[in-house]
């Protein structure tokens, strides 16, 4: 069709104005009614890529808040599962409980995270660091599994939720007497629970000892193919978890504690991990680092954590950091000055997480 002028001569753009106009014009394309629907991506797939990077978030955190973590480039919510179940017997489900984890689940949505769901209380288990009834009583593992099998009946069709985190930290080792302490036969147990009514969603189960890589060497597969295996690093303890008054620089010798006495920089804490990658390699698994942090005024924790998440990025390890506006200490929204609370936009912890953020290219297209 001809153009009609109406009297006034057409305008005529700058050439490098209109390439900049055709730019956003492309770029804007994609969110018109015509786009073509984006397919969702096997849910396992992202963790065999690596693919999910993010944060530990808990029930405290404001729903709305999780706009934040992800306007900061991260693309997962690492989301607890808190009191579902009595820990006592009759160990009674606990329904209202749930609709908590509900709420969390959809304000991540509406952010567009992806989600874990991890259980740290349960049956057998009313704290996480001190419990050792589900390593004692058959009848407290029973209700575990059956607490995860309605779990998992209730999220198996929620497809922004890439994974159900069995145990937090499991660690009946620390009460060697047990008579129910194999962590590897109790993962099986729950799985079986798990697949009995949602065969599709990712499985992440943690090592025995905390989750720390050290006791690697001592897991077993469960023999679920669509399960991703997790290690929690917080080593050496001594320098993640310092005192503001007796600073410890990174890299450096680090004073024993949990750990001997040794000179720590990235080649050491590859070392640390090295039962982690055998155990990755030997079964050709997906790996999580599901927690890690360290103190903010810690000297060099910019490199200390920047070296930990190169190794993952460079062995295709998915990672979520402890933890998004819960301790003071591990905020990476404060500056380095432990006297100083508040939070800022900038912080030099920030930019160094949002640079890694910025990998992401997984969201979730729908709830």
């Amino acid at each position: 069709m001809a153009q009609q002028s109406f009297g006034v001569e057409p305008v005529k753009l700058p050439q490098s104005l209109f390439q900049l106009l055709l730019a956003v014009a492309l770029l804007l394309a994609p969110l018109t009614d015509s786009a073509p629907a984006r397919t969702k991506p096997d849910r396992f797939d992202l963790w065999k890529k690596g693919a999910l990077r993010g944060a530990n978030v808990t029930q405290e955190v404001a729903g709305g808040e999780l706009s934040v973590l992800r306007w900061w480039g991260a693309n997962l919510a690492e989301i607890p599962l808190t009191d579902i179940c009595d820990p006592n017997p009759p160990y009674a489900f606990r329904p209202q409980e749930l609709a908590k984890t509900d709420r969390l689940v959809k304000a991540a949505e509406t952010a567009g995270l992806f989600v874990v769901l991890t259980c740290r209380e349960g049956p057998g288990r009313a704290d996480f660091n001190y419990s050792y009834e589900i390593w004692k009583e058959a009848e407290a593992q029973q209700a575990y599994a059956e607490m995860w099998r309605r779990i998992a009946a209730h999220y198996r069709d929620r497809g922004s939720i890439v994974g159900y985190d069995l145990m937090c930290e499991p660690h009946p080792d620390e009460e060697a007497k047990q008579p129910l302490g194999d962590w590897n036969a109790l993962a099986k147990q729950i799985t079986a629970a798990v697949r009995s009514v949602d065969p599709d969603t990712p499985i992440l189960v943690n090592s025995t000892g905390w989750g720390y890589p050290q006791h690697f060497d001592s897991l077993q597969p469960t023999g679920d193919p669509r399960t991703v295996y997790v290690v929690h690093f917080y080593s050496p303890k001594r320098y993640t978890h310092q005192r503001r008054r007796n600073p410890i620089a990174y890299p450096g010798t680090v004073p024993g504690h949990v750990e001997p006495e040794q000179h720590w920089d990235k080649k050491t804490i590859g070392k640390t991990l090295a039962s982690v990658r055998r155990f990755q390699e030997k079964y050709g698994v997906a790996i999580f680092a599901g927690e890690f942090g360290c103190a903010r005024w810690a000297p060099g924790v910019v490199q200390f954590l920047r070296d930990q998440m190169d190794l993952y990025e460079n062995w295709g390890w998915s990672w979520a950091y402890w933890a998004f506006r819960e301790w003071d200490a591990m905020d990476i929204e404060k500056k380095p000055d432990a006297r100083d609370r508040k939070r800022y936009a900038d912080t030099p912890l920030l930019r160094l997480f949002k640079s890694y953020f910025a990998k992401n290219k997984a969201f979730p297209t729908t709830g």
